[in-house]
């Protein structure tokens, strides 16, 4: 007998063609983590249980990691395999569709709004320009954590405020996350290049970026005085020009679209801080 997902994805090819990719969750990655995620969570209730009541029934450090961390990282990566279950995700040349639990939901590229990441560490932005000079793509690499799966993700949201979440159980899940930036980035980008070039200030979540600079919290950095962005620990770091410590620190989840924050400062700092060339006499 097949399942509902089974029958969703043959009268899908059969009215779309052939995906131009597809990703899923293999039976294989599936097990094994399932089996990954017991061990951990019976090992730490069985910790738990020897330590409490024959054991010392001491606290620290140690015990910390042993007695709490390992059953709870055995939860919760049963539960992300659980919320993963029976996803399929189709790229085509117009978006994509999602494949969950018997439903199918369509994401169109030009409806998608935003891109939100979990990610612990990114070292830069990949930029791609045409032969102009014009950007033409820009994504954030995506990590595929080895146990903590739930330290990574992928979010997007359509304009009408349907999500769709993806996240490392999928396999090859790094160059869904590629793909998705950009088929996003060809919409996005011009629109949001456009308005910035205008004089209009481009949100990002709390940040706002103008033709004067970046605007936090009340805060405000010229473009003369930035620096560069960096990710590391799931946090966005934005660096000032002769400082140590960071002008702002916030969680990169909370960036909606962070491959165009990303390419929207590298245009920013090429364009408004570039030396003015003087006449000659």
């Amino acid at each position: 007998m097949h399942s509902p997902n089974e029958d969703h994805l043959t009268r899908t090819y059969a009215e779309l063609g052939e995906p131009d990719a597809l990703f899923r969750v293999s039976n294989g990655r599936l097990l094994t983590k399932l089996a990954v995620g017991l061990l951990l969570l019976l090992g730490g209730v069985v910790g738990n249980y020897y330590w409490w009541v024959h054991g010392p029934g001491t606290f620290d450090h140690f015990t910390l990691i042993i007695l709490v961390f390992i059953p709870l990282s055995g939860a919760t990566l049963l539960w992300h395999m659980y919320r993963q279950r029976g996803l399929v995700v189709l790229i085509y040349p117009t978006g994509f569709l999602r494949i969950r639990h018997s439903e199918i939901d369509s994401f169109p590229w030009r409806d998608v709004d935003q891109v939100r990441f979990r990610v612990q560490r990114a070292a830069v932005a990949n930029l791609e320009r045409d032969q102009n000079g014009e950007l033409t793509a820009s994504w954030l690499p995506a990590e595929v954590p080895k146990l903590q799966l739930w330290n990574a993700g992928l979010t997007v949201n359509r304009t009408d405020g349907v999500e769709a979440n993806f996240g490392p159980a999928l396999t090859k899940y790094d160059q869904l996350a590629q793909i998705i930036q950009l088929h996003s980035f060809r919409y996005l980008w011009p629109l949001v290049w456009k308005s910035f070039r205008a004089g209009n200030p481009v949100p990002f979540g709390p940040l706002d970026l103008s033709l004067e600079g970046i605007r936090h919290a009340g805060k405000f950095l010229s473009w003369a005085n930035v620096k560069e962005l960096t990710i590391s620990q799931g946090k966005l770091s934005i660096k000032q020009t002769g400082r140590w410590l960071p002008w702002a620190l916030l969680d990169i989840n909370s960036i909606p679209n962070p491959h165009i924050l990303f390419a929207l400062v590298t245009e920013a700092l090429r364009t408004y801080t570039a030396p003015v060339r003087q006449p000659k006499s």
